[in-house]
């Protein structure tokens, strides 16, 4: 990764309030900041859910169609 691009990720990090940065001389130093994810992570823990179920649901749909599928193929053969 570039230098430029290194800066630019730590800049949108630092807008975010996750990372706080000091430049002392030629070095910067960055530290975790005072907010934290929380509210991210409840977030992607509700969608998570959601789609969890979603798809269990295609499971029981795909598992149905399969054992339609075999039962039909049955009453054909014979």
């Amino acid at each position: 990764m570039t230098l430029t691009g290194m800066k630019k990720h730590v800049g949108v990090l630092e807008q975010a309030g996750l990372v706080t940065t000091e430049k002392v001389g030629r070095v910067r130093t960055c530290r975790l900041g005072l907010r934290g994810l929380q509210e991210e992570a409840e977030w992607i823990e509700k969608y998570r859910q959601l789609w969890s179920a979603r798809f269990d649901e295609l499971d029981n749909v795909v598992e149905e169609l399969k054992r339609k599928e075999r039962a039909d193929g049955r009453k054909k053969r014979k």
